[in-house]
Protein backbone atom coordinates (compact mmCIF):
# COMPACT_ATOMS: atom_id res chain seq x y z
CA UNK A 1 0.00 0.00 0.00
CA UNK A 2 1.48 3.47 -0.84
CA UNK A 3 1.82 6.20 1.83
CA UNK A 4 3.04 9.04 0.01
CA UNK A 5 6.25 9.91 -2.57
CA UNK A 6 9.40 11.63 -1.99
CA UNK A 7 10.16 13.29 -5.27
CA UNK A 8 10.75 9.95 -7.14
CA UNK A 9 10.83 7.66 -4.57
CA UNK A 10 7.47 5.96 -3.65
CA UNK A 11 7.22 5.09 -0.06
CA UNK A 12 4.94 1.78 0.95
CA UNK A 13 3.83 0.55 4.20
CA UNK A 14 5.73 -2.36 4.09
CA UNK A 15 9.13 0.10 3.65
CA UNK A 16 8.45 1.42 6.90
CA UNK A 17 8.20 -2.40 7.94
CA UNK A 18 11.47 -3.24 6.82
CA UNK A 19 13.39 0.16 7.73
CA UNK A 20 12.22 -0.26 11.38
CA UNK A 21 13.33 -4.55 11.58
CA UNK A 22 16.62 -3.77 10.16
CA UNK A 23 16.73 -0.57 12.63
CA UNK A 24 15.60 -2.87 15.22
CA UNK A 25 18.11 -5.90 14.61
CA UNK A 26 20.92 -2.81 14.26
CA UNK A 27 20.42 -1.42 17.46
CA UNK A 28 20.27 -4.93 19.22
CA UNK A 29 23.70 -5.72 17.23
CA UNK A 30 25.49 -2.40 18.63
CA UNK A 31 24.03 -2.74 22.07
CA UNK A 32 25.56 -6.08 22.86
CA UNK A 33 28.54 -5.44 20.88
CA UNK A 34 29.67 -1.65 20.87
CA UNK A 35 33.02 -1.24 22.44
CA UNK A 36 33.99 -4.47 21.81
CA UNK A 37 36.59 -5.14 18.64
CA UNK A 38 33.62 -7.15 16.97
CA UNK A 39 32.07 -3.85 16.26
CA UNK A 40 34.94 -2.89 14.52
CA UNK A 41 34.53 -6.15 12.10
CA UNK A 42 31.01 -5.97 11.52
CA UNK A 43 31.39 -2.26 10.44
CA UNK A 44 33.91 -3.58 7.91
CA UNK A 45 31.44 -6.43 6.72
CA UNK A 46 28.76 -3.99 6.69
CA UNK A 47 31.22 -1.29 4.58
CA UNK A 48 32.13 -4.60 2.23
CA UNK A 49 28.22 -5.51 1.51
CA UNK A 50 27.33 -1.90 0.22
CA UNK A 51 30.41 -1.47 -1.72
CA UNK A 52 29.19 -4.87 -3.76
CA UNK A 53 25.78 -3.53 -4.15
CA UNK A 54 27.40 -0.30 -5.70
CA UNK A 55 29.50 -3.06 -8.08
CA UNK A 56 26.73 -4.95 -8.88
CA UNK A 57 24.62 -2.01 -10.05
CA UNK A 58 27.53 -0.48 -11.84
CA UNK A 59 28.04 -4.43 -13.34
CA UNK A 60 31.77 -5.68 -12.95
CA UNK A 61 31.06 -9.15 -12.89
CA UNK A 62 34.20 -10.08 -12.22
CA UNK A 63 35.04 -7.74 -8.99
CA UNK A 64 31.17 -8.39 -8.04
CA UNK A 65 32.06 -12.17 -7.86
CA UNK A 66 35.30 -11.57 -6.60
CA UNK A 67 33.91 -9.76 -2.91
CA UNK A 68 30.38 -12.21 -2.99
CA UNK A 69 32.94 -14.87 -1.95
CA UNK A 70 34.93 -12.60 0.19
CA UNK A 71 31.96 -11.37 1.79
CA UNK A 72 30.79 -14.92 2.47
CA UNK A 73 34.06 -16.19 4.08
CA UNK A 74 34.51 -13.03 6.17
CA UNK A 75 31.30 -13.78 7.31
CA UNK A 76 31.72 -17.41 8.63
CA UNK A 77 35.35 -16.43 9.94
CA UNK A 78 33.16 -13.96 12.12
CA UNK A 79 30.62 -16.48 13.78
CA UNK A 80 33.84 -18.72 14.38
CA UNK A 81 35.50 -15.91 16.11
CA UNK A 82 32.83 -14.43 17.85
CA UNK A 83 30.66 -17.21 18.38
CA UNK A 84 29.99 -15.86 22.23
CA UNK A 85 29.48 -12.54 21.28
CA UNK A 86 26.87 -14.17 18.53
CA UNK A 87 25.76 -16.00 21.27
CA UNK A 88 24.80 -13.41 23.61
CA UNK A 89 23.15 -11.15 20.57
CA UNK A 90 20.89 -14.24 19.79
CA UNK A 91 20.12 -14.38 23.52
CA UNK A 92 19.21 -10.88 23.97
CA UNK A 93 17.56 -11.01 21.21
CA UNK A 94 15.57 -13.82 21.43
CA UNK A 95 14.64 -13.40 24.96
CA UNK A 96 10.65 -13.14 25.83
CA UNK A 97 9.53 -12.11 29.69
CA UNK A 98 5.99 -13.47 28.45
CA UNK A 99 7.83 -16.54 27.10
CA UNK A 100 9.78 -16.66 30.16
CA UNK A 101 7.16 -16.91 32.29
CA UNK A 102 5.05 -19.46 30.46
CA UNK A 103 7.76 -21.62 30.61
CA UNK A 104 8.40 -20.95 34.40
CA UNK A 105 4.51 -21.53 34.87
CA UNK A 106 4.27 -24.63 33.03
CA UNK A 107 7.98 -26.07 34.96
CA UNK A 108 6.10 -25.41 37.84
CA UNK A 109 2.95 -27.40 36.96
CA UNK A 110 4.46 -30.00 36.11
CA UNK A 111 6.23 -30.31 39.79
CA UNK A 112 3.03 -30.14 41.20
CA UNK A 113 1.50 -32.90 39.33
CA UNK A 114 4.14 -34.84 39.83
CA UNK A 115 4.65 -34.41 43.39
CA UNK A 116 0.50 -34.81 43.94
CA UNK A 117 0.77 -37.98 42.14
CA UNK A 118 3.38 -39.24 43.89
CA UNK A 119 1.98 -38.45 47.37
CA UNK A 120 -1.23 -40.35 46.47
CA UNK A 121 0.53 -43.70 45.51
CA UNK A 122 2.26 -43.73 48.37
CA UNK A 123 -1.34 -43.49 50.29
CA UNK A 124 -2.71 -45.87 48.35
CA UNK A 125 0.50 -48.53 49.27
CA UNK A 126 0.46 -47.62 52.70
CA UNK A 127 -3.49 -47.83 53.46
CA UNK A 128 -3.62 -51.30 51.33
CA UNK A 129 -0.52 -52.69 53.74
CA UNK A 130 -1.81 -51.03 57.13
CA UNK A 131 0.94 -48.35 57.52
CA UNK A 132 0.32 -45.27 59.18
CA UNK A 133 1.34 -41.96 57.87
CA UNK A 134 1.56 -38.02 58.77
CA UNK A 135 2.64 -36.11 56.36
CA UNK A 136 2.80 -32.56 56.12
CA UNK A 137 3.07 -29.90 53.02
CA UNK A 138 4.17 -26.84 53.82
CA UNK A 139 2.51 -23.78 52.95
CA UNK A 140 3.72 -19.72 52.56
CA UNK A 141 6.00 -20.55 55.94
CA UNK A 142 8.66 -23.00 55.39
CA UNK A 143 8.29 -24.72 59.17
CA UNK A 144 11.76 -24.17 59.76
CA UNK A 145 11.48 -24.24 63.77
CA UNK A 146 9.50 -27.87 63.28
CA UNK A 147 11.75 -29.06 60.61
CA UNK A 148 14.51 -28.54 62.71
CA UNK A 149 12.61 -30.77 65.47
CA UNK A 150 13.81 -34.30 63.08
CA UNK A 151 15.93 -35.09 60.49
CA UNK A 152 17.02 -33.05 57.71
CA UNK A 153 17.26 -35.06 54.61
CA UNK A 154 17.01 -33.61 50.75
CA UNK A 155 15.03 -35.87 48.66
CA UNK A 156 13.00 -35.72 45.60
CA UNK A 157 9.21 -36.84 46.43
CA UNK A 158 9.16 -40.08 45.60
CA UNK A 159 6.01 -42.80 46.63
CA UNK A 160 8.24 -45.50 47.10
CA UNK A 161 10.73 -43.28 49.52
CA UNK A 162 7.45 -42.30 51.34
CA UNK A 163 6.08 -45.75 51.68
CA UNK A 164 9.77 -46.81 52.88
CA UNK A 165 10.12 -44.55 55.43
CA UNK A 166 6.80 -45.38 56.89
CA UNK A 167 7.38 -48.66 57.53
CA UNK A 168 7.25 -50.11 60.73
CA UNK A 169 10.47 -51.61 60.34
CA UNK A 170 12.02 -48.00 59.28
CA UNK A 171 13.87 -46.13 62.08
CA UNK A 172 12.48 -42.78 60.39
CA UNK A 173 8.72 -43.93 60.81
CA UNK A 174 7.82 -41.89 63.71
CA UNK A 175 7.09 -38.40 63.58
CA UNK A 176 5.82 -36.38 60.92
CA UNK A 177 7.46 -35.74 57.65
CA UNK A 178 7.80 -32.78 55.65
CA UNK A 179 7.67 -31.77 52.39
CA UNK A 180 8.57 -28.39 51.36
CA UNK A 181 9.01 -26.49 48.18
CA UNK A 182 8.37 -29.74 46.39
CA UNK A 183 11.20 -31.97 48.60
CA UNK A 184 11.19 -34.27 51.27
CA UNK A 185 12.87 -31.93 53.74
CA UNK A 186 12.65 -33.48 57.20
CA UNK A 187 11.67 -36.59 58.40
CA UNK A 188 10.26 -37.46 62.28
CA UNK A 189 9.26 -34.21 62.63
CA UNK A 190 7.67 -33.04 65.71
CA UNK A 191 3.86 -31.40 65.83
CA UNK A 192 2.43 -29.47 67.79
CA UNK A 193 -0.14 -31.22 69.76
CA UNK A 194 -4.09 -30.37 69.56
CA UNK A 195 -5.94 -29.42 72.59
CA UNK A 196 -9.21 -30.01 70.94
CA UNK A 197 -12.07 -31.39 72.81
CA UNK A 198 -13.97 -32.19 69.59
CA UNK A 199 -11.50 -34.99 68.43
CA UNK A 200 -12.94 -38.05 68.35
CA UNK A 201 -11.52 -40.25 71.41
CA UNK A 202 -10.45 -42.71 69.39
CA UNK A 203 -7.86 -41.05 67.28
CA UNK A 204 -4.45 -41.01 68.75
CA UNK A 205 -1.41 -38.85 68.33
CA UNK A 206 -0.86 -38.54 64.74
CA UNK A 207 -4.34 -37.08 63.91
CA UNK A 208 -3.99 -34.89 67.19
CA UNK A 209 -0.61 -33.89 66.04
CA UNK A 210 -2.01 -32.97 62.47
CA UNK A 211 -4.59 -31.35 63.70
CA UNK A 212 -2.36 -28.96 65.96
CA UNK A 213 -0.16 -28.07 63.08
CA UNK A 214 -3.32 -26.77 60.68
CA UNK A 215 -4.20 -25.01 63.95
CA UNK A 216 -1.04 -23.19 64.16
CA UNK A 217 0.77 -22.89 60.54
CA UNK A 218 -0.93 -22.75 56.92
CA UNK A 219 0.18 -26.10 56.40
CA UNK A 220 -1.55 -28.62 54.53
CA UNK A 221 -1.31 -32.33 56.46
CA UNK A 222 -1.93 -36.04 55.48
CA UNK A 223 -2.63 -38.78 57.99
CA UNK A 224 -2.87 -42.66 56.83
CA UNK A 225 -4.54 -44.50 59.62
CA UNK A 226 -3.41 -48.18 60.69
CA UNK A 227 -6.48 -49.31 62.28
CA UNK A 228 -8.90 -48.12 60.02
CA UNK A 229 -6.71 -47.83 56.80
CA UNK A 230 -8.73 -44.31 56.13
CA UNK A 231 -7.03 -41.22 55.12
CA UNK A 232 -7.65 -37.62 56.61
CA UNK A 233 -6.88 -34.43 55.64
CA UNK A 234 -6.45 -31.29 58.37
CA UNK A 235 -5.99 -28.14 57.21
CA UNK A 236 -6.46 -24.83 58.64
CA UNK A 237 -8.01 -26.14 62.04
CA UNK A 238 -10.22 -28.60 60.39
CA UNK A 239 -10.05 -32.34 60.81
CA UNK A 240 -11.51 -34.10 57.26
CA UNK A 241 -11.37 -37.93 58.17
CA UNK A 242 -11.80 -40.54 55.31
CA UNK A 243 -11.22 -38.74 52.29
CA UNK A 244 -10.78 -40.48 49.02
CA UNK A 245 -7.92 -39.65 46.81
CA UNK A 246 -9.99 -37.27 44.94
CA UNK A 247 -10.59 -35.19 47.50
CA UNK A 248 -7.09 -35.52 48.92
CA UNK A 249 -5.96 -34.29 44.80
CA UNK A 250 -7.87 -31.27 44.85
CA UNK A 251 -7.04 -30.33 48.11
CA UNK A 252 -3.42 -30.37 47.17
CA UNK A 253 -4.00 -28.87 44.30
CA UNK A 254 -5.82 -26.27 45.79
CA UNK A 255 -2.78 -25.74 48.04
CA UNK A 256 -0.27 -25.53 45.96
CA UNK A 257 -2.00 -22.94 43.72
CA UNK A 258 -2.31 -20.72 46.80
CA UNK A 259 1.42 -20.87 47.35
CA UNK A 260 3.45 -18.81 45.43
Amino acid sequence: MELFKIGFVTVRLIDLMDIAIVTFLFYKLYENLRGRTAIRVISMILALFILSKAVALLEFRLLSSIMGEVIGLGAIAVVVIFAPEIRGFLATFTSNPILDRLLRQSASGSRVERTIREVVEALKSLRATGNGALIVITGNNPLEEIQQTGDRIDSNILSRMIFTIFQKESPLHDGAMILHEHRISSVRAILPISKSDRLDPELGLRHRSALGMSEESDALILVASEERREVSLALRGELRRNVDYQEVEEALNKHFNQVP
